[in-house]
């Protein structure tokens, strides 16, 4: 038989750890193999070197990929292709993989926003779409170095009506296998038959969460703290167009979104705001322009997200 093909793409903190502890238990197998695609530089070269170390509060390892590469072409076939670049970079990072992905390829999708899955379905068609969220802490700390935060984390994934409307018995079993090798692997993970209202509620604390921290600059304690009728004015806005969708109809959602929020460390901001921090292209389109134009297709007016998004895109200009 021919081994298993698991290809991970992207290696900052949600790849590095999913991956690298992939790549750890599978090491020593000739029956699966785990490949990196990455960005050439010197955390591609630390990986090809001395592997990839892993940390958190109680975890230390190194994993050694079985090919790791900025080159699509020096990387097997996939049987199993784990995306876990930034949303924005989802579509042109499928375009880089198309030699090896084949209609049998499995496509585990890992960014945020409700929008990329439907994109991704449109490029690929063909092939069994299970997009996943990640509730978990961590930090790209050096070349070769990912640090998590917390030993409490956990992967949920799983398939969903809309992108798989008729999955076929066998296609459920490789679901299985793939999250049976995950827990094998040490991975704290659940796999859902409707993924779509843990998508859902993941968009629900992030997306405002992105938006505020952001727009005040500000992390998130300080936002509740000083900022606390604006922030539940976005997530009232984002669960007013979640009922108005038909998507959920529970009369608390604005309280349970605000609740987990509150779970999160004070002193934590959010990727997005990191990177307009730093200058970098960011998530803001899939976590605030998409729900302005979600308003807008739905004819529900979001003054507060349409106000900050215009806000974070004159910063941006300038």
């Amino acid at each position: 038989m021919q081994p298993i093909h698991i290809v991970v793409s992207g290696l900052g903190a949600i790849g590095g750890y999913y991956g690298g502890r992939l790549a750890f238990y599978t090491e020593p197998l000739t029956s699966i193999h785990t490949s990196f695609f990455m960005r050439s530089g010197v955390h591609l070269e630390q990986v090809r070197r001395e592997g990839l170390h892993i940390t958190s509060p109680s975890l230390d390892l190194w994993a050694h990929p079985y090919r790791a590469s900025d080159r699509v072409e020096d990387l097997p076939q996939a049987d199993v292709l784990l995306l876990a670049t930034k949303s924005y970079d989802a579509l042109a990072n499928i375009e880089q993989l198309r030699s090896i992905i084949t209609p049998s390829t499995v496509i585990v999708p890992l960014h945020n926003g409700l929008d990329v899955p439907p994109a991704i379905h449109r490029a690929l068609p063909e092939n069994l779409i299970l997009p996943g969220v990640c509730h978990i802490t961590g930090r790209r700390i050096a070349p070769g170095e990912i640090a998590i935060r917390s030993d409490r984390n956990v992967l949920k994934f799983g398939a969903t009506s809309d992108l798989n409307s008729r999955l076929a018995p066998s296609e459920w079993q490789i679901a299985e296998a793939f999250y049976t090798l995950l827990k094998a692997s040490g991975v704290s993970c659940c796999l859902y038959r409707e993924m779509a209202p843990y998508l859902r509620e993941k968009y629900l604390m992030l997306s405002p969460s992105a938006t505020a921290t952001a727009y005040f600059d500000k992390p998130i304690g300080r936002v509740l703290d000083e900022h606390n009728e604006e922030f539940r004015g976005l997530i009232a806005e984002l669960a007013s167009l979640y009922r108005a969708a038909g998507w959920e109809q529970d009369l608390f959602l604005e309280e349970s979104g605000y609740q987990s929020v509150g779970k999160m460390p004070r002193e934590a901001t959010t990727s997005m705001h990191s990177d307009i921090l730093a200058g970098h292209q960011s998530e803001l389109e899939s976590l605030v322009g998409y729900v302005v134009r979600l308003g807008r297709q739905l004819g529900l007016p979001t003054p507060l997200y349409a106000k900050m998004y215009q806000g974070l895109l004159q910063r941006r200009s300038n």
